[in-house]
């Protein structure tokens, strides 16, 4: 009796065993919880709505940018797909989620199954990268891009990168504008810097100068000093002169006259 009930809560604990690695389902390596779920995830977001935009950032985009984006990208006037997202940190990570922003737009169109413009940046709207798939009006959209991220300064952002990109599509001048971009303006970390290196530069030459015209008032006083000096040693001699000569020649003659008195 006893046998029968060791055999039998033994066989019940190997068939656990064997079966839980099939409720886990399938593990392949490399790949982690984040990696299988993140473009599932944004996929889901794009079905619901056709902008996404990451909520890790607060700062930079609050709550109400969805709603500009949206109302930026509609004036194409072609179905737009927005994903506002960070980049993967990891580059060994599953296909399905791609590491970089420029491998997610094929991804996610492919997911998604439905024709129109894919547009993944990042944050400050300075990456990422746009296609458009399928759609009887065709758009510029890779070179309106790129013009619009290389006329923008660094700090731009993204609205003001979404505006000059639909800006540019629209123009038809998209590639013309992609291949001979104006000269991006400074930043303002840039104006920062060059009005401090200015004003340093400023204060060098002002330090400079007074240093210089202090040395040669310095020299002035000096100068004049020493030739003072010297005037006032080339005079006495000229003035004690005669009168020593004076003393000396009324002695002589007073000299004879006693000496003539005594004879």
């Amino acid at each position: 009796m006893r046998r029968g009930w060791f055999v039998l809560v033994i066989g019940g604990l190997l068939a656990c065993c064997t079966a839980a690695p099939a409720w886990a389902g399938p593990v392949r390596p490399g790949r982690t919880p984040a990696a299988q779920t993140r473009i599932g995830a944004i996929t889901a977001a794009l079905e619901r709505d056709p902008v996404y935009v990451t909520d890790q950032v607060p700062r930079l985009l609050p709550p109400g940018t969805a709603g500009k984006i949206k109302a930026l990208v509609g004036r194409l006037g072609v179905p737009v797909y927005v994903v506002v997202t960070l980049p993967a940190r990891h580059r060994d990570e599953d296909t399905d989620a791609p590491s970089d922003l420029e491998a997610m737009v094929p991804v996610l169109h492919d997911r998604l199954g439905k024709d129109g413009v894919y547009l993944v940046t990042d944050p400050s709207g300075g990456l990422g990268d746009v296609q458009q798939f399928g759609g009887t009006r065709r758009i510029d959209v890779e070179h309106a891009y790129e013009a619009a991220t290389s006329e923008l300064p660094y700090e731009a952002g993204l609205l003001s990168v979404l505006d000059r990109f639909v800006e540019i599509a629209l123009s038809g001048r998209a590639r013309e504008r992609a291949l001979h971009p104006s000269p991006r303006p400074e930043s303002a970390t840039r104006r920062e810097l060059d009005a401090y290196d200015r004003g340093n530069h400023r204060a060098a030459v002002e330090n400079r100068t007074a240093l210089g015209v202090g040395a040669g008032l310095g020299g002035l006083i000096v100068l004049g000093l020493l030739v003072g000096r010297r005037i006032r040693r080339d005079r006495r001699p000229a003035l004690g002169g005669p009168r020593g000569w004076s003393a000396q020649a009324r002695g002589q003659r007073k000299r004879p006259a006693g000496q003539g008195g005594k004879r």
